[in-house]
């Protein structure tokens, strides 16, 4: 009659353990149950370690691990014996996580860095004015055509400035802070004293600029 062996912790198992013999060396192992096997033994015998227990019943399809009986054959397979069930399973489970990227220098640091660059190769009298922005863009109402009052063809000549000329002489190269490099070639009736008026292609782009404080350098 077959006995129930009942899963034993304890100082008296792992000396039965010691004394049955070390690890077998064999991949795949047919172990005879004794009346002194447990599964707990069996781990430790032949993989030096407690945390085989799952393997050995999965392996041979036992589902109580606190019951094996005498005379029954199980399979010992210690290919995998430095990677346990249980671990196994966690990083299965676990999800694949992703590569740390590090961070970009931000955008707008960035264009400050380059603005600066950019002024410091101007050199020349500079001033503080309010610039507005016209288009000869037939969207905009307030626009003059397509000419200037020194008669420069914008839709050639885009890059353009309306200046007081008590201020800024007309044909003036200028460098204005945020727009770029033009020339004082246009007037208008609301352009007096520190205002200039600098030209755009389109109205959206009159729109987006708006009206803002520029320091504006007289190159010549």
């Amino acid at each position: 009659m077959k006995l129930v062996k009942t899963f034993l912790f304890g100082s008296a198992v792992v000396a039965g353990i010691v004394a049955f013999g070390g690890k077998a060396d064999a991949a795949e192992i047919e172990h005879v149950v004794t009346p002194s096997d447990t599964l707990w033994g069996l781990s430790v015998k032949y993989f030096g370690s407690e945390n085989y227990i799952d393997k050995i019943a999965e392996d041979n399809d036992i589902a109580n691990k606190d019951l094996i009986y005498d005379g029954e054959v199980l399979l010992i397979n210690t290919d995998e014996k430095n990677q346990p069930v249980a671990t196994k399973a966690a990083e299965s489970e676990a999800p694949a996580q992703e590569p740390v990227q590090q961070a970009e220098p931000e955008a707008e640091e960035t264009a400050a860095n380059e603005t600066v660059s950019e002024q410091s190769s101007y050199s020349g009298t500079t001033m503080y004015m309010e610039a507005t922005a016209y288009s000869s863009d037939p969207a905009d109402a307030l626009g003059g055509g397509i000419y200037t009052a020194t008669g420069q063809n914008l839709l050639e000549n885009p890059m353009a400035v309306a200046v007081d000329p008590s201020v800024i002489p007309l044909g003036s190269h200028l460098y204005v802070e945020g727009y770029g490099e033009a020339y004082a070639v246009d007037t208008g009736g609301a352009i007096q004293g520190n205002i200039i008026d600098v030209h755009f292609p389109t109205y959206a782009q009159c729109e987006a600029w708006g009206r803002q404080q520029v320091k504006v350098t007289i190159l010549n």
